[in-house]
């Protein structure tokens, strides 16, 4: 089930968030006939005659995982009679998995691995503002050059940007007075605000549910981490914004401005995926307890941390807490490894005989096709990032996780996953391969994980439908924007129908807070006039009494 949501912070969003989950192949419904011969069934089919056709859709980042989602959702637009393009730096061949979609290149293929900085150390506030300030030197080239695209070779009516690092997208689309929507695999802390739940990702120190913590710990991430957040990003956001008005464009107080009066569309809309290779196919079939570990498309670890978890995958194995390991090696290569490592009992063993996969139990690849693989039933356990693409998955497939956070939100991702009890952490500072062994076996033996691994898997499983919902709502868009009154793009005007009263009342009237003070401010002056009222007749009695005795007293 979708749902809608409004926040006024710097203005309103509109955000139309889809089940978090995969979608799978399952179309509408289709019923082959009416109930009783000879009734009508309603026409469910709009009317797209007159709807704009043209659509690019962007998307920042490269790695399959990263785009499939967007590839997805065009790719039903295209079966609905859209002209679909899709852009991303790089080359991207036309893919037979999406025949009716045109690909284009916004440029030469970017530097995919994260800087160390961001892989190795803490992911706090200076880092993500690192991010914004790379962002910021980039932009000029990656705006003109995507308005040119856009200009003269697409001509888009309606524009679907990838929200992470894209926010050239969504100001071309302003510029070329369009509509844009948002789409992300995961909904990114910050747009949302729920006092008991925090983003750790911006607000250092604290939990993704504040429910058990301390007053003074609740007090310090509401009222003084957002203070400390506004100070180390207002220097980045402004220098950026000044960038952004030398293009001619709108200045804008606050990156979250991108998302303001937009339909946002949260999900990892995923369909078809790739089977296994006959080598995969063969190694978990003779494998009847396999962990896989797969730790994403950009990140890397410590060569220290490449060692320790090599010994703890082989000493898992060893200790027969699985029989088998599939580790997908993307952007790690050999030399990232030491020559040799040292095992518990004391063994050397040679880390190229293990990583060329002289090890039987053992199978390293450059490459995984990651659902096919946890989709298998050997699949017992998946040591993971915890990217918002893999939690999907791993919930998808019913397999327990072996988080393993190393950077941006997949901290926050972690803790959420074990307060679900669905998963372990490890500590990429400090882990101990003896952690590994006894989470890989726990995962597998725990009663209470297995249960709570079951439910996810109905509840995304049940929620993995929203692809046709979400092409529906873009469709509206589309056709609501050639019925604007006016030339000039008014997304107030667009998204009437989704913007509750609450958000146009502002923050005191749509909270009634101005009623509640009063009726505070009521009972509060009753409460005064009773009290008043006491101590007045108070004061009288006592005079009365005092007067009574002195007049009885001069009597005597």
């Amino acid at each position: 089930m979708f749902f809608i949501k409004q926040l006024n912070l710097t203005g309103f969003f509109l955000f139309i968030i889809l089940c978090s989950s995969i979608c799978n192949v399952a179309g509408d419904t289709v019923v082959d006939g009416p109930p009783i011969s000879g009734w009508l069934a309603k026409e469910t089919e709009i009317d797209r005659s007159e709807i704009p056709k043209n659509i690019l859709v962007v998307n920042s980042l490269e790695g399959y995982s990263h785009i499939r989602y967007t590839l997805t959702i065009g790719n039903v637009l295209a079966d609905r009679g859209y002209n679909v393009t899709f852009a991303t730096t790089g080359t991207f061949p036309q893919s037979p998995q999406y025949p009716k979609i045109h690909f284009v290149s916004l440029g030469d293929s970017k530097d995919i691995r994260y800087s160390k900085d961001i892989v190795y150390g803490s992911y706090d506030l200076s880092a993500v503002a690192n991010l914004l300030e790379r962002q910021t030197k980039n932009f000029k080239e990656t705006f003109l050059n995507m308005k040119k695209i856009a200009e003269e070779l697409v001509k888009p009516d309606l524009f679907l940007c990838s929200a992470v690092y894209n926010e050239a997208c969504f100001d071309v689309a302003k510029a070329m007075n369009k509509p844009s929507i948002g789409v992300a695999i995961a909904f990114v802390g910050g747009r949302l605000h729920t006092p008991y739940k925090s983003e750790p990702m911006f607000m250092e120190g604290c939990k993704v549910n504040m429910e058990h913590e301390s007053f003074w710990q609740r007090f310090r991430c509401e009222m003084f981490l957002p203070f400390k957040f506004m100070m180390t990003f207002g220097p980045v956001v402004k220098k950026f914004d000044e960038v952004r008005v030398s293009l001619g464009l709108p200045s804008q107080q606050s990156p979250l401005d991108y998302w303001k009066n937009s339909l946002f569309l949260v999900d990892n809309f995923f369909d078809y995926f790739p089977p296994l290779t006959p080598d995969l196919e063969n190694f978990i079939t003779a494998h009847k307890r396999t962990m896989f570990v797969a730790l994403g498309t950009h990140l890397y670890l410590t060569p220290e941390n490449n060692a320790k978890l090599l010994q703890s995958i082989v000493e898992t194995v060893e200790n027969n807490i699985v029989d088998g390991v599939i580790w997908s090696l993307v952007q790690t290569k050999k030399e990232d490894f030491p020559p040799s490592i040292t095992l518990s009992d004391g063994r050397n063993i040679s880390t190229l005989d293990v990583l060329n996969n002289k090890n039987p139990n053992i199978h390293i690849i450059p490459y995984a096709p990651q659902f096919a693989i946890l989709n298998h039933t050997n699949v017992k356990v998946f040591l993971s990032h915890v990217g918002a693409g893999s939690v999907y998955e791993s919930l998808y497939t019913g397999t327990p996780i072996l988080a393993f956070p190393i950077s941006l939100e997949q901290p926050s991702n972690a803790d959420r996953l074990v307060l679900a009890g669905v998963a372990l952490r490890l500590n990429k500072f400090n882990f101990k391969v003896h952690e590994v062994l006894d989470f890989a076996e726990r995962l597998q033996k725990d009663e209470n994980i297995q249960i709570n691994v079951k439910r996810f898997k109905t509840l995304a499983m049940i929620n993995s439908k929203r692809k046709y919902r979400a092409v529906d709502l873009i469709e509206f868009v589309l056709q609501a924007s050639k019925w604007r009154p006016t030339e000039e793009l008014d997304d107030q005007w667009l998204y009437k129908e989704w913007i509750s009263p609450k958000v146009r009342m502002g923050f005191i009237k749509g909270n009634y807070l101005d009623v509640y003070a009063a009726a505070i401010g009521i009972v509060i002056g009753v409460f005064a006039v009773i009290i008043w009222g006491v101590i007045k007749i108070g004061k009288l009695m006592f005079r009365k009494l005092f007067k009574s005795s002195e007049d009885k007293t001069k009597k005597e």
